[in-house]
């Protein structure tokens, strides 16, 4: 009920819409709980950024009905990634027919598409509102619910709800005003990344261009991976050391583009039409990690990157958003049926489920860090010929492809670790 124009009642408040907030509310839409949901955005516009759907979301989505839909938008489906050093000399090929997964593939797709496509979905459901251009402020808590606070168009706005989400990101506002104890910190490197918009006549490019194979290239302090998200569109990362631009650029931007040529070859072409010949249009792209002693207190809960924003190593981010929402609607609708305000002790399940696979996921991006991100030439190499083993070895490529594909965490063992280090040392 409406108590007056500037104040408004819903059983649940989510500040952000990120793809856990949007996965949420379309796993709750059909119950009939009333909604918001906050965004300082003013649209869902385009980032020129890929993302990659794993097996782990593309399940969620067929849960939700959504899976096909999604495949009509423009994106490109990987059933490989190929691991190469960095001369271009292929260390590994990562298959997902090697996982457990009934989804042998991982979809790559513009991010911005696949959250219209949720928001369209809840556009049927009058009422669940996403209300973009609201700047989440503050909130409190009491016996009756929760009380928050949002500027939008110059005003002040008041929210009465039972729950308050927050999906707010690393920098999560809910999150420090909730005073959650843990660790959120940036690593010590980061990663420039763009997007190359291709010409319309294919036909006409230089084929590792054309090419939309996934492909990392690692080197002595160096990362680059070049993959496709539609027919015309490529998204590209690279490693960008102890998060320093001006040294990364020290030897002019036709220096980086030239490395990066030599292991594609008509890149520094095609990031010149599209204006990466200026530094300034690489994005920066944080890395962060945030690893909290517990996601909920009495009337608040937390998800996504608010919750455990991890290293793209792991390749898992949104996908475990996506998990998250799915872990946390049941227990919410539950929780949402007993009491006005919805406490910690009900928010438990979530919490207990969900902390222990992520934090497996931090230890594993942690050590993936310390081998890919390093320049020492010993471990270079002993990294090289780990991949290698792993290429070789069946079972070993299976634990990589279900714990990256998101299904289940199964880390490689010290046992695993030295049988691949000795099959990619020996003749192959």
């Amino acid at each position: 009920m409406t108590v007056d124009n500037r104040t408004e009642a819903f059983d649940i408040v989510i500040s952000g819409a990120g793809i856990g907030a949007l996965t949420l509310a379309n796993y709750l839409a059909p119950l009939g709980f009333r909604i918001l949901i906050l965004d300082r955005r003013p649209a869902f516009d385009p980032v020129h950024r890929g993302e990659l759907v794993q097996p782990l979301g593309l399940s969620i989505l067929e849960e939700l009905s959504l899976l096909d839909e999604l495949k009509k938008l423009p994106h490109t489906v990987y059933r490989s990634f190929d691991f190469l050093d960095e001369g271009g000399r292929l260390l590994m090929k990562s298959s997902y027919e090697a996982g457990p997964s009934p989804f042998h593939y991982a979809l790559a797709i513009e991010p911005h598409l696949m959250d219209h496509l949720l928001a369209k979905n809840l556009s049927s459901h009058a009422h669940v509102v996403i209300r973009h251009e609201s700047d989440f402020r503050g909130f409190s808590v009491d016996s009756s619910g929760v009380t928050a606070t949002y500027e939008r168009g110059g005003e002040t706005w008041t929210v009465l709800a039972r729950i308050l989400v927050g999906d707010d990101g690393r920098h999560s506002r809910v999150r420090e005003i909730a005073k959650i104890p843990g660790t959120a910190a940036p690593y010590r490197d980061s990663y420039l990344g763009g997007s190359l918009l291709l010409p319309e006549d294919l036909a006409s490019l230089p084929p590792a261009i054309a090419d939309t194979s996934g492909r990392y290239f690692l080197g002595p302090r160096s990362i680059f991976f070049f993959f496709s998200v539609s027919d015309r569109r490529r998204f590209f990362l690279v490693l960008l050391p102890n998060r320093d631009r001006e040294k990364f650029f020290a030897g002019g931007t036709a220096h980086v583009l030239g490395r990066l040529d030599r292991q594609i070859p008509g890149f520094a072409e095609m990031a010149t039409r599209n204006g990466l010949d200026d530094p300034g249009r690489f994005m920066e792209l944080p890395v962060w990690k945030v690893d909290l002693e517990r996601w909920c207190d009495d009337g608040i809960v937390l998800m996504g990157d608010a919750a455990h924003a991890m290293n793209p190593h792991v390749a898992q981010g949104r996908n475990q958003a996506m998990e998250d929402a799915r872990v946390l609607a049941p227990v919410l609708s539950k929780a949402l049926l007993s009491a006005p305000l919805v406490r910690r002790e009900s928010l438990l399940p979530y919490e207990k489920a969900r902390i222990p696979v992520t934090r497996a996921l931090h230890r594993l991006a942690d050590e993936m860090t310390h081998v890919w991100n390093s320049g020492n030439p010993f471990v270079v190499r002993l990294r090289e010929a780990a991949f290698r083993g792993i290429g070789r070895m069946p079972a070993l490529e299976n634990k990589i492809v279900t714990t990256i594909g998101g299904t289940r965490i199964v880390p490689l063992t010290p046992w695993d670790k030295l049988r691949a280090l000795f099959a990619g040392l020996l003749p192959g």
